[in-house]
């Protein structure tokens, strides 16, 4: 495992521009990405490899009425307005939305409907995750860890919802970072009408939507 000070320092576009099968953001609001020409780039590369096959995003939705909606977007984006954090909600829901319509099929956007309890990235075979904290420094400044992992294993788990009995420590803690993701858009599956839900515990055949 890798731990750094300040996500610039895993430099996450290189790793979305390298990504061969399957990207997961599960960090609610993507402003940042949004103002980012190199993650913007980073993802149009993956997106335009032939064989990449999923983009899921888990995204917070503008005017969300959930009650952890407000104290986790001060916790966020702690000491901005009120109305700067909806603004870059707002922002956030354009960039993904774009990217989905965009890509059809390849890009799936998931709305949060529970709390995200912290920042995950999976690429390919890589997770990314920080932490949010009510403090000063925003989380792209905090702590990241780096590590790699069987995720196809890993997501195969959630179908259980748990890991085998023999799975080695550090593959469970794996399972935590993906099972947060998996469920997350399990829930936001639920929410829809069942003509709509998307399968999202595993990526489509290429080609399929």
């Amino acid at each position: 495992m890798r731990l750094v000070a300040d996500i610039d320092t895993l430099d996450t576009p290189g790793l979305f521009a390298a990504a061969q099968s399957r990207i997961i953001l599960h960090a609610a609001v993507y402003g940042a990405f949004a103002r980012s020409l190199p993650h913007r780039h980073g993802l149009q590369a993956a997106l335009t490899r032939p064989q990449f096959q999923r983009l899921d995003i888990i995204a917070l939705e503008p005017g969300c009425t959930e009650p952890w909606v407000r104290p986790f977007l001060d916790a966020l984006r702690f000491g901005i307005s009120r109305q700067a954090a909806d603004d870059e909600v707002a922002a956030s829901h354009s960039f993904v939305s774009d990217l989905a319509a965009r890509h059809p099929g390849r890009v799936v956007v998931h709305p949060a409907h529970r709390l995200p309890c912290q920042p995950v990235l999976v690429i390919d075979d890589t997770i990314v995750f920080g932490q949010y904290a009510h403090a000063g420094c925003h989380a792209p400044q905090g702590f990241w860890g780096m590590v790699r992992a069987d995720v196809p294993a890993l997501l195969g788990w959630a179908d259980t919802g748990k890991p085998p009995a023999h799975a080695p420590r550090e593959a469970v803690a794996a399972f935590r970072l993906v099972n947060d993701c998996v469920r997350a858009m399990q829930a936001a599956r639920i929410s829809r009408s069942p003509a709509h839900a998307p399968c999202i515990d595993h990526p489509p055949t290429p080609g399929q939507p």
